[in-house]
Protein backbone atom coordinates (compact mmCIF):
# COMPACT_ATOMS: atom_id res chain seq x y z
CA UNK A 1 0.00 0.00 0.00
CA UNK A 2 1.57 3.25 -1.05
CA UNK A 3 1.83 6.39 1.25
CA UNK A 4 -0.30 9.10 0.83
CA UNK A 5 1.40 12.38 1.90
CA UNK A 6 -0.38 15.84 2.88
CA UNK A 7 1.07 18.63 0.89
CA UNK A 8 3.42 18.59 -1.70
CA UNK A 9 7.55 17.35 -2.14
CA UNK A 10 10.33 19.69 -1.48
CA UNK A 11 10.96 19.17 -5.37
CA UNK A 12 7.90 20.21 -6.52
CA UNK A 13 7.68 23.07 -4.51
CA UNK A 14 11.45 24.33 -5.94
CA UNK A 15 9.70 24.34 -9.47
CA UNK A 16 6.57 26.11 -8.31
CA UNK A 17 9.44 28.84 -6.43
CA UNK A 18 11.36 29.07 -9.79
CA UNK A 19 8.00 28.92 -12.40
CA UNK A 20 7.43 32.94 -9.80
CA UNK A 21 11.00 33.60 -10.17
CA UNK A 22 12.99 32.38 -13.18
CA UNK A 23 16.04 33.54 -11.47
CA UNK A 24 16.19 31.64 -8.73
CA UNK A 25 17.83 28.59 -10.24
CA UNK A 26 21.03 30.99 -11.80
CA UNK A 27 21.11 31.66 -7.56
CA UNK A 28 21.30 28.46 -5.89
CA UNK A 29 23.42 27.13 -8.94
CA UNK A 30 25.76 30.04 -8.29
CA UNK A 31 25.72 29.68 -4.38
CA UNK A 32 26.29 26.13 -4.90
CA UNK A 33 29.75 26.79 -7.05
CA UNK A 34 30.76 29.09 -4.18
CA UNK A 35 29.82 26.49 -1.52
CA UNK A 36 32.15 24.18 -3.92
CA UNK A 37 35.10 26.78 -4.16
CA UNK A 38 34.56 27.64 -0.31
CA UNK A 39 34.90 23.70 0.55
CA UNK A 40 37.91 23.14 -1.77
CA UNK A 41 39.75 25.94 -0.62
CA UNK A 42 39.43 25.01 2.98
CA UNK A 43 40.11 21.34 2.52
CA UNK A 44 43.42 22.02 0.75
CA UNK A 45 44.57 24.66 3.61
CA UNK A 46 43.90 21.83 6.40
CA UNK A 47 45.22 19.41 4.28
CA UNK A 48 48.42 21.58 3.87
CA UNK A 49 48.21 22.56 7.24
CA UNK A 50 48.57 26.51 6.43
CA UNK A 51 46.54 29.42 8.34
CA UNK A 52 44.53 32.14 6.33
CA UNK A 53 47.14 34.13 7.12
CA UNK A 54 50.05 32.33 5.89
CA UNK A 55 48.43 31.25 2.53
CA UNK A 56 47.75 35.04 2.10
CA UNK A 57 50.68 35.63 2.38
CA UNK A 58 52.48 32.93 -0.12
CA UNK A 59 49.58 34.11 -2.20
CA UNK A 60 49.97 37.96 -2.21
CA UNK A 61 46.57 38.93 -1.13
CA UNK A 62 44.62 40.15 1.86
CA UNK A 63 44.07 37.52 5.04
CA UNK A 64 40.48 38.71 4.24
CA UNK A 65 40.35 37.71 0.40
CA UNK A 66 40.66 34.15 1.64
CA UNK A 67 37.85 34.44 4.51
CA UNK A 68 35.37 36.02 2.08
CA UNK A 69 36.11 33.63 -0.15
CA UNK A 70 35.65 30.61 2.79
CA UNK A 71 32.26 32.25 4.73
CA UNK A 72 30.49 32.79 1.22
CA UNK A 73 30.39 36.41 2.16
CA UNK A 74 31.20 37.48 -1.14
CA UNK A 75 28.17 38.40 -3.65
CA UNK A 76 29.95 37.09 -6.62
CA UNK A 77 31.95 34.12 -7.70
CA UNK A 78 36.10 34.54 -6.96
CA UNK A 79 37.86 35.48 -10.44
CA UNK A 80 38.88 32.51 -11.76
CA UNK A 81 42.86 34.20 -11.94
CA UNK A 82 42.58 34.93 -8.36
CA UNK A 83 41.65 31.53 -7.20
CA UNK A 84 44.23 30.49 -9.61
CA UNK A 85 47.17 32.43 -7.80
CA UNK A 86 45.84 31.22 -4.13
CA UNK A 87 45.90 27.97 -5.12
CA UNK A 88 48.82 28.34 -7.10
CA UNK A 89 50.62 29.53 -4.41
CA UNK A 90 49.83 26.32 -2.10
CA UNK A 91 51.32 24.48 -5.10
CA UNK A 92 47.87 23.49 -6.85
CA UNK A 93 46.88 23.68 -10.35
CA UNK A 94 43.31 25.21 -10.96
CA UNK A 95 41.51 22.73 -13.58
CA UNK A 96 38.62 23.30 -15.26
CA UNK A 97 36.53 20.47 -17.20
CA UNK A 98 32.93 20.32 -19.05
CA UNK A 99 30.78 17.17 -17.68
CA UNK A 100 27.93 15.88 -19.53
CA UNK A 101 24.86 15.84 -17.71
CA UNK A 102 21.79 13.22 -18.75
CA UNK A 103 19.82 16.79 -18.92
CA UNK A 104 20.39 20.04 -20.29
CA UNK A 105 20.82 22.25 -17.20
CA UNK A 106 18.78 25.56 -17.51
CA UNK A 107 20.44 28.93 -17.03
CA UNK A 108 18.13 31.81 -17.70
CA UNK A 109 19.22 34.36 -19.40
CA UNK A 110 19.66 37.47 -17.21
CA UNK A 111 18.87 41.06 -18.74
CA UNK A 112 21.87 42.97 -18.88
CA UNK A 113 22.28 46.85 -19.06
CA UNK A 114 25.46 48.80 -19.29
CA UNK A 115 26.22 51.08 -16.57
CA UNK A 116 27.81 54.47 -17.19
CA UNK A 117 31.55 52.51 -16.99
CA UNK A 118 31.16 50.36 -19.49
CA UNK A 119 30.33 47.63 -17.05
CA UNK A 120 27.55 44.74 -17.60
CA UNK A 121 25.18 45.25 -14.60
CA UNK A 122 21.69 43.03 -14.35
CA UNK A 123 18.86 45.28 -15.39
CA UNK A 124 16.00 43.02 -13.26
CA UNK A 125 14.70 43.47 -10.33
CA UNK A 126 16.82 43.75 -7.04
Amino acid sequence: MKKKYVGVSIGESIREWEKKNPELRAKVEEYMEKAELAMLLKKTRAKEAISQVQLSKKANVPQSVIARIESLESKSLPRLDLYSRIMGSIGYQLVIKAVKTKHALSMPRLPLKKKGNNKLVYAGKN
